[in-house]
This record gives C-alpha cells, sequence and structure tokens, in this order.
C-alpha cells in the first residue's frame, strides 16, 4: 500500500496561495502563432509552478510534481486542475490548483470544493468538501458552511514572487565560536542542530561529514549547534562535555563526538562520565581543565544558547539541518538534501 504523502508534519489541510506572474496579448483572431505561443506560455507557467512546488516541498525532482489541464471550476473566477506530487520514500498526494482567470493567483488545497447552494440557516451557504483524491462523483467528507457564495478557499498564503525554499534568516543565530567543518568562505553554509543521544544523529554524523569533506569538499562549512532534546536523559550532560572539548581543542570535538555516537547504547546517565573520561584520555586531552568547564557555567550557557536558538526557527526534532537556511529535516543521504546544496551551489556559480 502506497503511504499519503505528508509533505509538511501535522498539517491537515494543505494549502498554498501562489501568486503567479501574470502575462497579458493583444485581442486579435487566432493563428497558428497564436495557438504555439499560448502553448509555449501554458508550458512555461506550468515549468514554473513545477519548480516552486518542487522546492516548496522539499522533493528531489520535478517530475515528483505532475500538473494536470485546467478544468471549470465551482468557485467564481477559478478554474481548477488536479496536481499530483509523490517522493522518494514512497508517498504521494493528489491536490486540487485552483487558479484565477488572469493567471495572478492560485489555492493548492487537498480538498475539492464543490457549488454553492442554499444552507441549513438563512444567509449562509453549504459547499460540498471532497478530498481530491477521491474518484468524481464521491460522496462529499464534510461541508463548508459560508457567508456568500463566492467565499470557499481553504488555506495558507504563499507568494511566488519569494522564494520557494522559505528559508529561515539565520542573522540573529549565535554562530560564532562553534565547532565547524570545511572552509569560512565556502559558498555553502550548513547549520545542524544535533543532539548527541540521537540515533538518526549518529547516523548522520557520517554522511555529513562525507559531504563537507568529500562530495563538496572545500565548497561547504559546517557548523554545529547543540539541540539536546528533553526526552533524552543524559544528552545536555553529554553536549556540555563535547563544548569543554571543543574549548580544550576545536579539532578534538569531531573525534569525541564520533565516540560518543558510536558507543550511544552502551551509554546510560550512570556511566557517562567514564564514557567521556576515557575518550578524553584517548585524545590526549587534559582531564583536570575539562572538569573545570563542565563544573563551570559557561559550557552549558552556550548548549542553552544553542537550544534557545533552535526554539526560536522552530526547530523541534534532531537532525535539522539548514542549507544557506533552507530547513532539511533527516538525514543527508536522501536525495533531497544533494539536490537542495546542489542547487545552492549552481546558483552561486551562475551569479559569479
Amino acid at each position: 500500500m502506497t503511504a499519503k504523502l505528508q509533505l509538511r508534519p501535522t498539517i491537515v489541510v494543505l494549502a498554498a496561495l501562489l501568486a503567479l506572474t501574470s502575462y497579458c496579448g493583444s485581442a486579435r483572431a487566432a493563428s497558428a502563432n497564436d495557438t504555439h505561443a499560448a502553448a509555449d506560455t501554458a508550458a512555461s507557467d506550468n515549468m514554473r509552478l513545477q519548480v516552486f512546488l518542487q522546492r516548496r516541498f522539499r522533493l528531489s525532482a520535478a517530475s515528483d510534481v505532475e500538473i494536470g489541464p485546467p478544468k471549470a471550476s465551482p468557485i467564481p473566477g477559478m478554474s481548477a486542475r488536479i496536481v499530483k506530487m509523490h517522493n522518494d520514500a514512497g508517498q504521494e498526494g493528489t491536490f486540487v490548483l485552483y487558479t484565477d482567470t488572469a493567471g495572478k493567483t492560485a489555492v493548492l488545497s487537498d480538498v475539492e470544493v464543490g457549488p454553492a447552494t442554499p444552507g441549513p440557516l438563512h444567509g449562509l451557504w453549504s459547499r460540498p468538501l471532497q478530498p481530491a483524491n477521491q474518484p468524481p462523483g464521491s460522496p462529499a467528507k464534510s461541508v463548508l458552511i459560508t457567508d456568500a457564495p463566492a467565499k470557499a478557499i481553504l488555506g495558507t498564503e504563499l507568494d511566488l514572487t519569494k522564494d520557494p525554499w522559505g528559508r529561515v534568516n539565520f542573522s540573529k543565530l549565535h554562530l560564532g565560536d562553534r565547532a565547524t567543518l570545511g572552509p569560512d568562505d565556502a559558498p555553502v553554509t550548513i547549520i545542524e542542530f544535533g543532539d548527541l543521544e540521537c540515533p538518526f544523529c549518529a547516523r548522520a554524523f557520517n554522511e555529513i561529514e562525507a559531504v563537507v569533506n568529500t562530495t563538496h569538499k572545500g565548497k561547504v562549512r559546517l557548523i554545529f549547534k547543540h539541540f539536546p532534546l528533553g526526552i533524552h536523559p543524559w544528552a545536555m550532560q553529554a553536549a556540555i562535555a563535547a563544548e569543554c572539548v571543543r574549548r580544550q581543542n576545536p579539532k578534538a570535538f569531531w573525534p569525541f563526538v564520533n565516540d560518543i555516537y558510536r558507543d550511544q547504547g552502551a551509554i546510560n546517565p550512570q556511566n557517562l562520565r567514564e564514557h567521556v573520561t576515557a575518550y578524553v584520555g584517548q585524545l590526549g586531552l587534559d582531564q583536570q581543565v575539562l572538569n573545570a568547564c563542565i563544573m563551570a557555567p559557561g559550557a552549558e550557557a552556550q548548549v542553552v544558547q544553542d537550544r534557545d536558538d533552535g526554539n526560536a526557527i522552530g526547530v523541534n526534532s534532531t537532525p535539522t539541518f539548514l542549507v544557506n537556511g533552507i530547513e532539511l529535516v533527516g538525514l543527508p543521504s536522501d536525495k533531497t538534501f544533494e539536490y537542495v546544496v546542489s542547487s545552492e551551489l549552481k546558483q552561486h556559480q551562475a551569479h559569479r
């Protein structure tokens, strides 16, 4: 069975108001040239919208978005067409794209709105709502009640004239004096919010190192920020220890974190200090200096600052990556991750 595509976590009704670039033409008799021009314009609009949706919903290929032909809509002044989206995990979803006659705005929804009829109370109107993935003629799943027959669009607003990636503004994040990999002047900066007790972070560790040190060597810089989750009993103490390791020797941070991730299954709150002591000895660090750092408030304050930064931009799971501000949740081995990094590198190259 194919899973239903969840384009954004916790969204029940997926909808997006998309401002489309308008176009105009002179009124004249149809000709072969006009027909070809109209087809070219439609194809161009479809491609632009296809790429926008691909980026907005973090799909790895433009072919993951299929846009059907327009049809008449019961909403005055708008046409409708079916949009199908799917991802590499085998999830898929079917949606309705409503577009106004001028081609300026559109609404992407997972429900198809039926024609308005007089409602149960005087002055109100009813519209049947049918899931977009249901066959034509299927019974409505719910009813929308409105105060006017022309008001019947569900959704949140997006603007196609803006960056479809929905980049996070990280100008206020604290990025100085953090663990980093890669050159400072790299065209792509990846900020990772990680939890040392998180199994997925452990899986991501080698993958992100490969991205920085091998796949895109010299072109990507990684900045690590701690985001210990409350559900992990020793994550906070491990983060403080890792920060103290970094303060004593920045290059030792990465092998220390690697040791933590490697031994995750054997670590618990009672033996964490033993593991830390062993790792510190293997790295040739000063144990007394490390202990003093752990007991002092500075390292913990920085870990808390990292976590507060994550909370401020809506991070709620680990690992979460910001690739030049583009939020990606999950493993770097995902095709979408490579697509985003490659896209940013191509954009940088095009502007040189």
